[in-house]
């Protein structure tokens, strides 16, 4: 691996570092202070809004990545034409969903709802982050995230210590987005010029992101509401507090994804450009790479997930304990499957990444809600579990004649490693 995509890697971790220190001493405190029904009440407005910011970014961060990779000028003409797209579609879906939390739902419901909002729009509008990791400048997205976060804990902190309305933390939840958008659009017109393409062209631009974006889109749609459906699912069968439990326990066993995360975005930098058959080769042996580090970090949440949870939560969360290792397992069949989602954008797999989320979406949908109605908590996590390991295995085998399996397969080679 070359240095700079280690180095890359790294501070993209880095990153995540300050993310994990807040999840551990943070969020942990707050959701003990407030119980597990406030802590529903945020994960269910931050999950709905997390799916319509996915309808808004509309599959542009691949595209976006893939060409600044390639040619940092056509890349930052897309990034311009990408902007307007995202503004437009944010709106556009989040009215009717503000209508229906602020006439469907309780008060908390509603703060929480409407900064989830806030924090959408400047999450959207932060098209500089797909530049400094295209570019292997993600220090500069390391620095200012992690500024943001730390303001964030520190809001969230003190609503908890001095015991304030939960309501003031709707402000935690906007600021964590807001203050990178802030330094990176600083950084980031200080030292480039983002111009729209010329009048005449712009159409063309928008065209190839509808249609190119339309298919990664609409599987980026699925995925988040497919990911999103154990939530929802718990919310209408059960109450805000066994959501609070399932998000608890969601939240420590996906602590670790950004490890692997960091390593596959830097990674792609150089396969994005490299010919099919070195492409197969390089992406078998970060697919190894992303299996070893899920296999450390699940032995990890094995041995000491349940003692974490009750010193950090404390006795309200007990059970959430109980869906540790089923979580961590979906956890570590999502790292390995955006290994092979990537090569699968680099191959131009769109069209069949749309039809093998809305088969998964067929099937993980009524598998949810059969698991949770006959196991609940426990048959929450299980259809996440279960859903992640078809996503990662059969359904991804049917694509270019099982190219898949075939990287799979060489990644348990020790010659792929020479």
């Amino acid at each position: 691996m070359k240095f700079s995509i280690m180095s890359n890697a790294a501070w993209m971790m880095s990153e995540k570092v300050v993310s994990v220190f807040g999840v551990i001493f943070v969020t942990s405190y707050v959701a003990k202070s407030f119980g597990p029904s406030v802590f529903g009440q945020m994960a269910f407005s931050t999950s709905l809004f997390s799916v319509v910011q996915t309808i808004a970014i509309f599959g542009t961060e691949t595209l976006l990545f893939k060409h600044v990779s390639r040619n940092v000028q056509k890349g930052k003409r897309l990034m311009a034409i990408a902007r307007q797209l995202r503004l437009a579609l944010l709106l556009l879906v989040s009215v009717p969903v503000l209508l229906y939390v602020w006439l469907a739902m309780a008060e908390n419901f509603r703060v929480f709802t409407l900064a989830a909002f806030w924090a959408a729009l400047f999450f959207t509008q932060d098209i500089f982050s797909v530049y400094n990791n295209a570019r292997l400048a993600s220090r500069l997205n390391t620095l200012a995230n992690s500024l943001g976060m730390l303001a964030s804990f520190a809001i969230s902190f003190s609503v908890a210590w001095w015991q304030l309305s939960p309501v003031f933390l709707a402000f935690s939840i906007i600021v964590v987005s807001l203050i990178p958008f802030m330094i990176k659009r600083y950084l980031f017109f200080k030292a480039q010029v983002l111009s729209s393409p010329p009048l005449a062209k712009r159409k063309r631009y928008l065209r190839y992101l509808l249609c190119a974006g339309l298919p990664l889109a609409i599987s980026s749609i699925l995925i988040s509401v497919q990911v999103k459906t154990a939530q929802f699912f718990l919310v209408g069968v059960s109450s805000a507090k066994e959501l609070g439990l399932f998000a608890a326990a969601n939240t420590l066993s996906a602590s670790w994804i950004f490890i692997p995360v960091a390593i596959i975005t830097s990674c792609f930098t150089e396969i994005f450009r490299e010919r099919a058959d070195v492409a197969v080769r390089l992406t078998a042996r970060l697919y190894g790479y992303v299996m070893a580090v899920s296999l450390l970090m699940l032995i990890v949440v094995s041995l000491v997930g349940e003692r974490l949870i009750m010193a950090l939560y404390g006795a309200d969360y007990a059970r959430s304990g109980t869906l540790l290792i089923l979580l961590a397992l979906a956890t570590s069949c999502s790292a390995m499957g955006t290994v092979a989602y990537r090569f699968m954008v680099k191959e131009g797999g769109y069209h069949y990444l749309l039809k093998k989320i809305a088969c998964l979406l067929c099937i993980s949908i009524p598998l949810s809600w059969v698991l949770i109605h006959w196991l609940g908590l426990r048959g929450a996590a299980w259809s996440v579990f279960l859903t992640e390991l078809l996503s990662l295995t059969v359904m991804n085998y049917f694509f270019k004649h099982g190219v898949i399996f075939d990287i799979q397969r060489s990644s348990l080679n020790y010659k792929t490693y020479k």
